[in-house]
């Protein structure tokens, strides 16, 4: 089954002529992907997509906190910087080459390509290795002999320890790139992987792979087991140090020093292990390739994490660093830096919070069971596998996203004396919104150019909206809507609040936002009016050039029953349509909406909780495909439960 599911992803192999030789040389692999199903394949890409940018944005943020904080001026940290680099590195040479696979179904590489890919990899795979040990023995350091720790781990040895796990990853990539080069491959190219692997490359060699075999071998015996001893040792020799201390705090205070490093440690030597030295059948292969993501994009995205959230020096730092940024801020706006914002909400309705708190809650639990009702009945109908309800479903999960990224928190507020959110809060919101508002534009559109395709070209439906096709458009509304948010997002970060800190809004919207700034706000609010223009032009633009082509290939039809049964499966289209850009445009029409405060949270109702509740009704009772699936569904758990 697995071999049978790796050959139906792949492509085309091309080969060329090996001179005096049978065979042929292939110059070009196919990487084997994990899934057909086009709903996986997005949500897949989805998750990757997020793993790599929380990785980008994790390692970078922590080395610039230790490069900014002279509180992380020391060995320990000198190592993590390097660490996060080479974690930077790891996930940057193979993830974007899987978003590509995934978004794209380009699964060919070339042959220098993964040559290259197994050069890097070689480079920092043993360079990690050795940064773990080297780390470890820094804690064994620290730990049993902290008098000699400044003299031990001085910073002429901490630059020679890293550059020697630099030089013998370095080392370890040109053998195996060497080892590889002198082997032909003349059958199958198929590597069950999502990135080149040199362990499966040797295994599809026509080749004598006896000298490759030699140095992945002594690489790994030379390079690899030294580095899991000297990381055993120092931590037994750590562990007895610390059963030794009297005092309970004392002991607790050296396990806490380890215990980020420990946890990194046993992530990624557990999921190496398990993918190079455990037996297993044929069979089975396949979670290789999930023990692979654990080491070559989890890991990654989870050590700035593991060493922030379980290290007070670091979170230490990252108070100082944001207190003396705020008051360099406050000192250049003459006025007291805002650490949160209050949302004003509906506070001005007064005893009317409480009635709107009823009437919200019942709109969102509606939203949530009408949504993720929609999404079941898409998945377990088979009826409902068609591109159409392959976006419906994707619309339904977004509207979920939507209405929850905002929905609790105004309830909590409208209850709430204290209606505080911290700076940081307010932009993650900020972001989700922006990045979910512009991807359903965008979906919309998508949905538009769908029933245009079924109505306008019938014959080509098949080969027009295939499901690579699908998974490209829905791939390409997140992306943008991903773009736009970061965009944004970055643009919000250079702003200083040093004056009021009250947003007049039921959530962190940008214009209010923009409005408490003691910055000038002016590149946002240009940003954010070529960007809502642009994106509101474009994706208003394919729905109406996709309606007015229906309309008249509708009104050209010569049946009656054909021209009711062409509008019937647009109309539910249409009126979500008309609801969310309505809203849409009542807000954004104008390059600033620093009046009509309380027009602007009526219309932001509308596209935030009333859009996301009505679209499944609007859906399903409108359609009648989705009503006689439902009956049907209805009437088989009826006839089985009999």
């Amino acid at each position: 089954m697995e071999e049978t599911s790796s050959k139906e992803f792949t492509q085309t192999t091309h080969f060329e002529e090996m001179p005096g030789s049978n065979c042929t040389q292939a110059i070009e692999f196919s990487l084997a992907g994990f899934t057909k199903d086009p709903a996986t394949q997005v949500t897949l890409f989805l998750l990757f997509l997020l793993t790599y940018l929380v990785t980008i944005l994790g390692n970078l943020g922590m080395i610039a906190l230790i490069r900014a904080s002279p509180l992380l001026h020391s060995p320990m940290y000198y190592f993590l910087s390097n660490l996060a680099f080479v974690n930077l590195c790891t996930s940057t040479i193979i993830t974007p080459r899987m978003l590509l696979g995934v978004l794209l179904g380009k699964k060919g590489m070339s042959y220098a390509g993964c040559m290259a890919q197994v050069f890097t990899i070689g480079l920092f795979l043993i360079t990690e290795c050795f940064l773990l040990a080297t780390m470890a023995y820094d804690r064994y350091v620290a730990v049993c002999h902290p008098l000699l720790y400044p003299l031990v781990m001085s910073p002429e040895r901490c630059s020679r320890l890293v550059a020697g796990s630099y030089l013998l990853g370095l080392a370890n990539g040109v053998g195996q790139t060497l080892g590889m080069s002198s082997l032909s491959f003349c059958s199958s190219s198929t590597i069950n992987l999502f990135f080149c692997d040199i362990s499966l490359l040797i295994s599809l060699s026509t080749s004598d792979t006896t000298l490759s075999l030699v140095i992945l071998r002594t690489a790994s015996c030379l390079l690899g087991v030294p580095t899991i001893l000297v990381v055993l040792v120092s931590y037994v020799a750590i562990i007895l140090t610390i059963l030794n201390i009297s005092p309970a705090q004392g002991k607790h205070k050296a396990f806490s020093t380890c215990a980020s490093h420990l946890t990194t440690v046993s992530a990624f030597y557990g999921a190496l292990i398990f993918m190079y030295l455990v037996p297993r059948s044929d069979s089975s292969r396949g979670v290789d390739k999930w023990a692979a993501v654990l080491y070559t994009v989890v890991t990654p995205m989870l050590n700035p994490l593991i060493y922030s959230l379980r290290n007070q020096e670091v979170k230490e730092a990252w108070k100082r660093l944001r207190k003396i940024t705020c008051a360099r801020m406050a000192a250049e706006g003459n006025g007291t830096p805002s650490a949160h914002f209050v949302l004003l909400g509906f506070s001005e309705l007064g005893n009317v919070q409480v009635a709107l708190f009823v009437l919200f809650l019942v709109m969102y639990v509606i939203t949530v069971l009408g949504n993720v009702g929609l999404l079941l009945l898409i998945r377990l109908l088979a009826q409902l596998h068609t591109p159409m309800y392959f976006f419906l479903s994707s619309l339904s999960l977004l509207d979920l996203c939507y209405s929850s990224c905002i929905t609790p928190r105004l309830l909590r507020d409208l209850l709430a004396e204290d209606k505080a959110i911290s700076h940081a809060a307010c932009l993650a919101q900020f972001c989700f919104y922006v990045a979910f508002a512009t991807t359903e534009c965008y979906l919309l559109a998508a949905m538009a150019y769908d029933r245009y395709v079924a109505i306008c070209q019938p014959l080509l439906y098949p080969l027009s909206m295939s499901p690579r096709i699908c998974v490209l458009l829905v791939a390409g509304s997140c992306l943008a809507g991903v773009t736009n948010a970061a965009l944004h997002t970055g643009l919000a970060l250079r702003l200083s609040f040093c004056g009021p800190n009250a947003i007049d809004h039921f959530y962190c919207e940008a214009p209010p936002l923009f409005a408490l700034s003691c910055t000038d706000p002016a590149p946002n609010e240009l940003a954010m009016f070529l960007m809502a223009g642009f994106n509101l032009a474009a994706t208003i633009l394919a729905i109406l050039v996709s309606y007015a082509s229906i309309l008249a290939a509708v009104l050209g039809a010569p049946s009656a029953a054909g021209t009711r049964k062409a509008f019937s499966t647009c109309a539910s289209h249409l009126a979500a349509v008309l609801l969310f850009y309505g809203s849409l445009l009542s807000m954004y029409s104008r390059r600033s909406s620093r009046s009509s405060r309380l027009q602007d949270k009526v219309a932001s109702v509308f596209y935030t909780m009333v859009t996301p509740m009505l679209n499944p009704f609007i859906y399903s009772l409108r359609n009648q495909d989705v009503k006689a699936g439902l009956w049907r569904l209805i009437g088989s758990k009826h006839s089985a439960g009999k």
